[in-house]
């Protein structure tokens, strides 16, 4: 199961490929059970978790969600759903938030993957920065 940020937001469709992608590529049988739109919200995705809950009742394995909020409201409606924390599916979310690793250390997420925001923050700077000033700009790597 797929949760989702915003329907045709550039972040949602690379992250939601990428991962399904990865998995495939190594060697991961996958049936995507359903998806949701929760748009980057704990409270909508726990929402739409209970739903396909009712719909794929026992038949979850792994919920993969667009960010770590999203991998949260999952995991609140699998709490609230009163089925025991062992038989839980696997849930992966994105970000390395506080909040997301806390989970993982609980033992609620199986993972998360760590969005290097500041990086990305200095070298649009850095772009910027020589775009506007006339340098040359270059290629990363």
């Amino acid at each position: 199961m797929v949760l989702e940020g915003e329907a045709g937001h550039q972040d949602s469709i690379v992250r939601t490929e990428y991962s399904v992608n990865t998995l495939i590529e190594n060697g991961v049988e996958l049936e995507k059970l359903g998806y949701a739109i929760a748009n980057w919200n704990r409270a909508q995705a726990q929402t739409k978790t209970a739903a396909l809950l009712t719909q794929y009742a026992g038949r979850i394995e792994l919920i993969i969600a667009n960010n770590d909020d999203m991998a949260l409201g999952a995991i609140d409606a699998f709490r609230d759903s009163k089925i025991p924390k062992e038989d839980w599916p696997g849930v992966v979310g994105i970000d390395g938030t506080d909040v997301g690793l806390a989970a993982v250390k609980r033992g609620e997420m199986i993972g998360t993957v760590y969005n290097d925001k500041e990086g990305q923050a200095q070298e649009m700077l850095n772009l910027a920065f020589a775009i506007a000033t006339g340098e040359t700009v270059r290629k990363p790597g």
